[in-house]
This record gives structure tokens, sequence and C-alpha cells, in this order.
């Protein structure tokens, strides 16, 4: 059996070689040439997979470390017989903790998350995650996804959550974009902030987008921007990647290079996932010996003598956890190379989810609610030491 993969996939090499001639290449390096005699392909979303690269391949199982499917073309390979495995909600936290840091970094920006209303577009593994943090942070949150709430109403089911439309989520003050990427029908997402919706949003929203780049049209994005920086936009995924939109970046509060689902759990838990799928596809036994053990977890200290208030403390700890804006200053600093959005993710690969650490908080005023600031880090995943 030979098994062509992406390098980048996370203990790839470990799982796969036992099970026949492995071929480890870049992910966007992949062409027809290296899959025409494979029988398997694994891939992250860098990598599209369609009737381009397989028509003249041998390939019969497709597997993604992702969440996402939207570079897969999924009718056409199921035309073709291909069975296709992917890791829906692995790297749902990840995205979930991306989108906390960053407003966090708003905070201390002297943007303040508190006493805003949120809108979440997309309520499936993310979104619904989210709603709960948003929540626990003490914020009001309303849903929009019409696929979901229209499900619910067909099983008689009562609504977890309370739902909107999108003209009523694009008036909050806080708007968080988690929806697939899809293409036609009643519900399509691409450009679903459109030059229109994207002027309906009042000045001083905070607009966050860690989907898929073509959620939002960036040009309109771009023109809303230049005429008055009266949006609070962070940006992880962009159109056209890794050749983003240069104007874009440097208009934007926050940009990232699509590192939100990026952690070392998420990409464990996919890689894992998509194993098993290819195990029981081919009716294959795991004959690695198990050495699996939990990871030491790090003590991370946190100087709180500058928090003034709650808000203040949680973010500098989120910050600690999660450093953002230094990702975003690595992507501003040479942002004429589109390999530098490439160079930042694989620098991350060793990144961490919250519950990695344990906080030793330091220097922590009377005017913060230590018990307040205990409850809220602890429902984040922290373990949070005074």
């Amino acid at each position: 059996m030979k098994i062509v993969a992406d390098e980048n996939i996370v203990a790839v090499a470990e799982r796969y070689r036992q099970h026949g001639e492995l071929h480890l290449l870049p992910g966007r390096a992949i062409g027809p040439a290296d899959v025409k005699d494979a029988d398997v392909l694994l891939v992250r979303s860098i990598t599209r997979v369609d009737r381009a690269l397989l028509a003249d391949s041998r390939v019969r199982f497709v597997a993604t470390a992702t969440s996402g499917t939207d570079h897969l073309d999924l009718p056409w390979l199921a035309g073709q017989g291909i069975a296709v495995a992917e890791a829906a909600g692995s790297n749902a936290n990840a995205v979930v903790e991306y989108v906390l840091a960053a407003l966090a970094e708003l905070h201390w920006r002297g943007i303040p998350v508190q006493g805003r209303t949120a809108a979440i577009v997309g309520f499936g593994q993310v979104g619904s995650r989210l709603h709960a943090a948003l929540r626990t942070l003490g914020l009001e949150v309303q849903v929009c996804d019409p696929l979901i709430e229209a499900d619910l109403r067909e099983r008689g089911l009562e609504a977890p959550v309370s739902f909107c439309s999108l003209d009523e989520a694009l008036q909050a003050s806080l708007v968080t974009l988690h929806t697939p990427l899809t293409r036609g029908g009643a519900h399509s997402t691409w450009h679903l902030l459109d030059d229109s919706r994207l002027r309906a949003l009042r000045a001083g929203t905070v607009l966050i987008n860690a989907a898929r780049g073509a959620v939002v049209c960036n040009q309109a994005l771009l023109a809303r921007l230049q005429q008055g920086a009266d949006l609070h936009c962070v940006l992880d995924v962009w159109e056209n990647e890794p050749r983003i939109s240069m104007p874009l970046l440097q208009a934007v509060t926050l940009g990232t290079p699509h590192i939100a689902g990026y952690s070392v759990e998420a990409k464990t838990s996919a890689s894992a996932r998509n194993y098993q799928d290819f195990l029981r596809h081919f009716g294959l036994p795991d004959t690695r010996p198990n050495t699996a053990g939990q990871a030491a977890r790090t003590r991370l200290k946190v100087d709180l003598a500058t928090a003034a208030t709650l808000a203040d403390a949680l973010a500098l700890c989120l910050r600690a956890a999660f450093p953002v804006a230094q990702i975003d200053a690595q992507l501003r600093e040479r942002t004429s190379d589109a390999g530098v959005f490439d160079a930042i993710r694989q620098r991350l690969s060793e990144r961490r989810e919250f519950a990695h650490y344990m906080l030793q908080c330091e220097n922590l005023g009377r005017r913060v609610d230590r018990a307040a600031l205990q409850t809220r880090l602890t429902a984040l995943g922290f373990t949070p030491e005074f």
C-alpha cells in the first residue's frame, strides 16, 4: 500500500509507516504525479482534493486532519467511490480559546468586551462551545444558525439558546463567525458578509472571522475599513491564503495566519481520529506499542499587579497563555512575503490549550475579586494558583 501524506500531520510517520510505503510531502506541493500510484492520501486544509488531483490516481481513501471539508470535492469523491474521513470538532476548543485570547488582547488595547452583546454566526462544534465560554464571561449571547434552528423546530425540541436572524446578529456589538464555507443553496456562506452586510455593521463593532476566509468578502471589508477605522476586526482566515491582501492585513486590528485551530491537542486529536478511520476502512490492526501518557503540565507565572479590574486580570492570564499579539506582529513584519504565512503556522506547532497550564497568579491587588477570577479561569480550563 502506498500512502501519500502532508508532512505536518502529527505522528503521521509513527502511525502509518507500519502499513505500507509512506511518502511525506509539503501539503501545498502535493500534485497529481505524487498520488498517481497511491492508495491513500492524508491532507490538511491547504491541499485541494478534487478531480484535478486524483482523476488519474488509484487513491481509494482520503483523510483530512481538519474540521472543515471545503477543500475536498465531496460529491466528486463520492461519485468515484473514494472513502473520506474528517475530524469534525477536533479543533473546536482551540478555536474558542483563540477567540477568547483575541478578545483579551482587544481589551488590553482599550477595546472593552464587557457590556457588549455577542452574536455567534454558526452553532456547530465551535459556536456551541464559544456560546458557553462567552456566557462564562458574563456576556449576553445570541446565535444565528438557520439550519440548526430549523432542525430543532422540525423535531419539536426546545432551542437551548436564543436564535436570531443574520440581520439581527449583525446589529450586535460583537459578531464572531464560525460557519463552514458552502456555495449555493438557501444558506450559502460564501461572501455571507458582503458589501451590504458589512455596511450594516454599526460603528465600534468587533468582528471576528475564525471560520473560512471567503465567508467575508475581503475586498468589501477593506473598502469599509478604508472609509474609516470604525470596526475592530480580528481575522484569522483570509481569501487567497497564503497570498493574503496586505492592505487588509494593515487595516485590521489583529491578523493571524489561519492558526485559530492550531494546538497540540487539536492536531493530535485530528490525526488520531483519521488513523482510526484508516484502520477501520482497511481492516488493519494497530501493532504499535501503547506508549501514550499524560504530558506534564506547564506552570505559567502571571503578574497581575497592573490589573485594576476583574476583566484586566482575566485578560492578562489569557494573553500569557496565548499571546495572539505576538503572532499578529510576526505576520506584519514581512508583509510582502507569502511564505511568512506558512512559516508562522509551522512555528506554532507547540501551542498548548488552556487546560495544559497551571497559572501561578502573582501580585493580585485587593481591587480584584480573587474568588470571581478563580471561578472564571477554572471554567475556561485553567488551573489557577494564588
